[in-house]
């Protein structure tokens, strides 16, 4: 348990540390283009054809824009410990409700293409682990090295050119009912199953070549019953690993696909709160993004913990 307690707080410091220092780099980002913020905010905010000098001067003394960057910086820092996100430059609304609201699409888009990845990616891996080396895990390594190739953004367009364009089976974009969230989700679950499928088939294969492995068949018992008790549970720690690291990215948002989809998550407000440089909503995403990964490292941290014997009675010296 003391390990267990060391992990989550060690965790939990690189989490916040790298939080912080990311939402730094992006405020001193965009303050560093010589692009007028104040001027980007009041077209994001009122259109082009409506901002003239007074308005933007009018943003810029409402939005303290107009003060040094190391005061804006200091302010944003002190309402951070009072857990204070600010207002959005742009909509003017809560930062904190604003991401909590793109988080749930986000959320719900990653789930799913987990879940899709995980429908492809265990079958195909555990039959690739069983017969290695035989005609279907070299196709399925040729399979996954040319999806893993491919591009995200391009397997999108060719599943709206098929199924949405030509075949009128899905919408194309946007959320209006469960029949969106489908392309975004097979879009992000192929390449995620194409990787997770080798990774379960090496680790099956890497497990039953253990002595601990063999000696189960020599006791007498089924093949059945030993891969169930023996290869199913202890191949699933490097598979439980990377897929926690892959929901991490995906929770983060997946701008390319999020875009390409107009799928309303953190990564789409992302990327148009940079173009709009709305500098609260960008400190405010980097801080979510890093407490996301913090929280998805311990969860893996501890389910590998239940899942492993070594871990939980290392081994003691004499």
């Amino acid at each position: 348990m003391e390990q267990v307690v060391r992990s989550i707080c060690r965790h939990l410091f690189q989490g916040i540390s790298v939080a912080l220092i990311v939402a730094t780099l992006g405020f001193v980002a965009v303050n560093l283009t010589r692009v007028d913020t104040a001027l980007d905010v009041a077209i994001a905010r009122y259109s082009e054809d409506l901002t003239d000098a007074v308005v933007v001067e009018q943003v810029r003394r409402e939005e303290g824009l107009d003060q040094p960057l190391a005061v804006q910086y200091c302010q944003w820092g002190a309402r951070i410990f009072t857990f204070d996100l600010g207002r959005s430059l742009v909509s003017r609304e809560d930062v904190k409700d604003l991401l909590i609201h793109h988080f749930y699409y986000t959320f719900l888009l990653a789930v799913t293409a987990i879940a899709v990845s995980l429908l492809i990616a265990l079958p195909w891996g555990v039959l690739c682990g069983v017969y290695p080396g035989g005609i279907v895990d070299n196709v399925s390594s040729m399979i996954c090295s040319a999806l893993v190739s491919v591009p995200q953004f391009v397997i999108g367009l060719l599943l709206i050119l098929y199924l949405s364009i030509k075949l009128h089976w899905l919408p194309v974009a946007g959320f209006f009912s469960p029949a969106h969230l489908v392309l975004p989700a097979i879009t992000l679950g192929i390449g995620l199953a194409a990787v997770s499928s080798r990774v379960i088939a090496t680790s099956l294969v890497e497990v039953r070549s253990t002595l601990f492995y063999r000696f189960g068949a020599m006791k007498g018992l089924s093949p059945f019953t030993v891969f169930t008790a023996h290869g199913i549970r202890n191949s699933a720690i490097p598979v439980i690993t990377y897929v926690g690291v892959q929901a991490a990215h995906l929770l983060d948002g997946v701008v390319v696909v999020e875009t390409l989809f107009a799928w309303p998550g953190i990564g789409k407000l992302l990327l148009d709160s940079v173009l709009a440089r709305d500098i609260p909503v960008i400190q405010g995403a980097c801080l979510m993004i890093g407490l996301l990964y913090v929280t998805v490292n311990i969860t893996v941290d501890l389910i590998c913990f239940v899942l492993d014997p070594c871990r939980r009675n290392p081994p003691t010296t004499s």
